[in-house]
């Protein structure tokens, strides 16, 4: 008799499991036809200098991040699961899906896809050069199924305001603008930088410290308190 109710309690838990499992996918690939995927076009990233000669791709304009407790309480308001039940399966799942990877398995987590470890360790031309010490977990891989890609698969409609693109200034116009302001001020961050030239964040930081490459500036500081001060070789 107790075999029994352990075994219809068994069978109980493991159909809420599902149900809830359901439930979560059917949120996370929940069409809204009014709220259609925005595109725009991005260059490819390349080594060469010449962009304007690399293609463009179009890529989704993200509108924003929806995180775990938004989600938790959408599907507690369409479904009989608290948000404690749904915070309390997740975590479950988490922690089964880090247990396994660690011990070498590749997980399938119902319709959404499979995740797998991923190892990392310097190059060698020879196993015996390295040894397992060396060798660590490095990330986590998520390979979507492909019944999951269907469903996300939809209708998009241009951006009306894409990407941010950095300003189309010469480098002899940044160069002219670095020298005046310096000229005003013994130095400059990166992001007085990109006010005055234009680029973005990235370009911005990659521009100053071909600068250092190149002996027109030195550095001062470290990480976001950096700053870039003038040598004396800057002017010709």
């Amino acid at each position: 008799m107790i075999i029994q109710v352990a075994i219809v309690g068994y069978l109980a838990a493991k159909q809420s499991l599902k149900c809830l499992l359901k439930g979560v996918l059917a949120t996370l690939t929940h069409n809204r036809k009014d709220m259609y995927a925005k595109y725009d076009f991005r260059k490819k990233p390349s080594s060469k200098e010449d962009e304007d000669e690399q293609p463009l791709y179009p890529r989704i304009v993200s509108n924003g991040t929806i995180d775990f407790q938004q989600i938790v309480k959408e599907i507690a308001q369409a479904s009989s699961f608290t948000p404690a039940d749904i915070e309390g399966v997740q975590l479950a799942i988490e922690n089964k899906i880090s247990e396994y990877l660690v011990s070498g398995h590749h997980v399938q987590l119902g319709n959404l896809g499979y995740f797998s470890a991923k190892l990392k360790a310097r190059p060698v031309m020879d196993a015996k050069e390295i040894h397992a010490q060396s060798i660590y977990f490095d990330n986590v891989n998520f390979r979507p199924s492909s019944s999951f890609r269907k469903k996300v698969r939809g209708f998009v409609e241009k951006a009306k305001s894409g990407f941010a693109h950095s300003a189309e200034v010469p480098v002899e116009e940044r160069r002219r603008r670095l020298e005046k302001f310096l000229d005003e001020r013994p130095m400059i961050r990166r992001k007085e930088y990109t006010q005055l030239t234009g680029l973005l964040k990235n370009k911005a930081l990659n521009e100053l410290n071909g600068w250092v490459k190149e002996g027109v500036l030195d550095t001062i500081g470290s990480g976001s308190h950096k700053i870039y001060v003038r040598v004396n070789t800057m002017k010709d």
